[in-house]
């Protein structure tokens, strides 16, 4: 079924200019990441998740974004659906979706370092940053998730916690604290929850953040 891209086309553009101001300067790698899109994802509906990570990092050229959004889109949905990869990120969505057929996935910053291990840090793409975080308060409104599950350990967390509320996101109560964990949710019963990446963390801490993510979605 054909979908709606979901960054408007004035967003994209301006990330595409983004990103080629980066490469001209020499640290990051050429193309802009688009959210992959699970065949099976129904937006608006009781089940669908956004999975939210800071940045396609060292596998940003395995993933082949592009300059093209629907390309770029296409690359990130087969790469997501092929199960490229399992590490500890992914890990955490399979015991949601192991599948990862009826979910979305998108990045907050959508270019890469070259030759990075880690996402771009703030110095790199500070002045920047503007078009991705429109981008991605773009992709909400367009893919409707019921819930949103950032595993992003804190990354560009003022910024991210600025666009939830623009969104209509406010501060909800947690049954546990782990020290990572924060839940919001809109007027209309969608969710956010914003956490730690999973890599290094013991799995009774990622499992009850699992857990949540699960009940929110049966809810």
């Amino acid at each position: 079924m054909d979908r709606a891209l979901p960054i408007t086309a004035g967003t994209w553009k301006k990330l595409v200019d983004c990103n080629r101001i980066s490469v001209d300067a020499g640290w990051a790698s050429s193309g802009v990441f688009a959210p992959g899109i699970g065949p099976e994802y129904d937006p608006g509906s009781k089940l669908a998740l956004l999975y939210v990570g800071k940045s396609a990092g060292p596998l940003g050229k395995l993933v082949a974004s592009n300059h093209d959004q629907a390309a770029s889109v296409f690359a990130s949905t087969k790469w997501m659906v092929e199960r490229r990869n399992k590490s500890a990120f992914w890990q955490m969505l399979d015991l949601i979706d192991p599948s990862r057929r009826k979910v979305a996935w998108t990045n907050i910053c959508k270019m890469d370092e070259i030759g990075g291990s880690r996402p771009p840090p703030a110095h790199r793409w500070r002045g920047l940053s503007e078009p991705h975080f429109t981008a991605l308060k773009e992709e909400i409104a367009s893919l409707t998730p019921r819930v949103i599950l950032f595993a992003t350990s804190g990354y560009c967390g003022d910024a991210v916690a600025s666009s939830l509320e623009d969104l209509g996101y406010t501060r909800k109560a947690l049954r546990f604290r782990d020290g990572h964990t924060k839940l919001t949710a809109t007027s209309e019963g969608a969710f956010a929850i914003e956490t730690r990446h999973p890599q290094g963390w013991p799995t009774s801490e990622r499992d009850r953040v699992v857990d949540l993510t699960r009940k929110l979605l049966l809810r």
